[in-house]
C-alpha cells in the first residue's frame, strides 16, 4: 500500500463497517477508509465483493451490523443533503422532462420554481444537455439520461457525489466520453465522488485513490494512489506509462479474489 498526501482534509471516513445479512451472509467485514475531499476515490472489487453494499452504507440506505460512517467527524443516521448518489439506472421520472427530473431535489427541499429552474438550467448546461430540458427520457440516449442523473445530483449542491457504477449501461465509446465528461465537470466542481466500478481502467482514469475490496466478505485489501497527471489534454491519460503500469498493477492484486 502506498502512503496517500496527508494535507488532504478526509471529508468522510468509515471505522470498522461490518454488514451481515441474516445473521449468517457477512458481505462486509471491518471497513475502515477515509475519503479526501475534493477527490475522486473508486471502489473496485470482484463482483458480489460488497461494493454497492458499502456505498448504500455510506448514502445511509444501509445500516451496518458493526462500525459507523463520519461526514466531517459527525457519525451519520441515514441520507443527508451532504450526500447525493447518483443511480446507475438513472431513476428518473418517466413522466417528468429532463427540466423537472433536475430539479426534482430542489422541489422536494421546498426551493421555488423560479431558483429551481435558474439551477436546473445551469447543471443542464454544464453536462451538456442544454436544449433538451424539455424532452421526457424515453426521448433521449443511455448518455443523455445518465448525464440528466448526474445533473440532477449537482443541483442540491451536495459535497460529496454517491456513483454507483453509473456508466455501466452504457457502450464503451459512451462510457469513454461520459469519463471524460466527468474529469472535465470535476475541474469546475469542486466535489468529493465515491465511484464504484468493476473496471480497472475505469478506476485508474478517473481516481485520485483505488480502493480495492477483496472476495466475500468485502474488506479492504489494498489502496493505490495513481498520481496521474489529469491537468493536460485528458484524452491524453491512457497514454501515460503509469497508466497501463497501474492497470497491470490492480489486476496483480485484485485476480486472487476472481474465482
Amino acid at each position: 500500500m502506498k502512503p496517500g498526501n496527508d494535507t488532504n482534509e478526509i471529508i468522510l471516513n468509515t471505522e470498522g463497517i461490518g454488514v451481515t445479512y441474516q445473521e449468517s451472509i457477512i458481505a462486509l467485514k471491518n471497513v475502515s477508509l477515509n475519503v479526501p475531499a475534493a477527490k475522486l476515490t473508486a471502489i473496485l472489487g470482484p463482483s458480489g465483493c460488497g461494493k454497492t453494499t458499502l456505498l448504500k452504507v455510506i448514502a445511509g440506505l444501509i445500516e451496518p451490523t458493526a462500525g459507523t460512517v463520519k461526514v466531517r467527524g459527525k457519525e451519520i443516521a441515514g441520507p443527508g443533503p451532504d450526500r447525493a448518489l447518483v443511480f446507475q439506472d438513472f431513476a428518473l421520472l418517466p413522466w417528468a422532462t429532463v427540466l423537472q427530473n433536475v430539479g426534482f431535489g430542489l422541489r422536494a427541499r421546498g426551493v421555488s420554481q423560479k431558483e429551481r429552474e435558474e439551477t436546473s438550467l445551469h447543471y443542464i448546461k454544464e453536462v451538456g444537455l442544454l436544449g433538451f430540458e424539455d424532452k421526457y427520457p424515453h426521448q433521449l440516449s443511455g448518455g443523455m439520461r445518465q448525464r440528466t442523473g448526474l445533473a440532477r445530483a449537482l443541483t442540491v449542491n451536495s459535497d460529496i457525489l454517491l456513483m454507483d457504477e453509473p456508466f455501466s449501461a452504457v457502450d464503451e465509446q459512451m462510457r469513454r466520453k461520459l469519463q471524460e465528461d466527468l474529469l472535465n465537470l470535476l475541474k469546475i466542481e469542486s466535489k468529493t465522488v465515491i465511484f464504484v466500478t468493476h473496471s480497472i481502467e475505469e478506476a485508474v482514469y478517473l481516481a485520485d485513490q483505488v480502493v480495492i475490496l477483496s472476495g466475500r466478505p468485502g474488506s479492504i485489501a489494498d489502496i493505490v494512489y495513481p498520481e496521474i497527471d489529469r491537468q493536460g489534454e485528458i484524452d491524453l491519460i491512457r497514454r501515460q506509462p503509469r497508466y497501463m503500469e497501474l492497470v497491470d498493477e490492480i489486476w496483480s492484486s485484485l485476480k486472487r479474489y476472481v474465482e
